[in-house]
């Protein structure tokens, strides 16, 4: 009699180990899909307005983003030669 209250109780022990193992190889495949996801979500998320113009499929839009991006350069550059004009006088 004892025997067979100690084979129902490892059959019942056996089971919750069993779910206790599949539970936790369900719980490691759901974290792993959820980092699958947010590193898939970051990767569109840090899609810089710079790079979004830059890469554009529309001519339009990468006309503009080069035209912008050359008068900023001319900007820069004659902002930095000034500085440097007037560097050269202070010392």
């Amino acid at each position: 009699m004892t025997q067979r209250k100690d084979d129902e109780s490892l059959k019942y022990k056996r089971s919750y180990i069993e779910a206790q193992k599949s539970s936790s190889k369900r719980k490691f495949i759901e974290k792993k899909s959820e980092q699958k996801l947010t590193v898939k979500s970051e990767v569109v998320e840090n899609s810089s307005f710079f790079y979004r113009w830059e890469n554009s499929r529309f001519w339009l839009l990468r006309g503009i983003f080069n035209v912008l991006r050359s008068v900023w350069m001319i900007v820069m550059l004659i902002g930095g030669f000034i500085a440097w004009l007037i560097s050269l006088l202070f010392i």
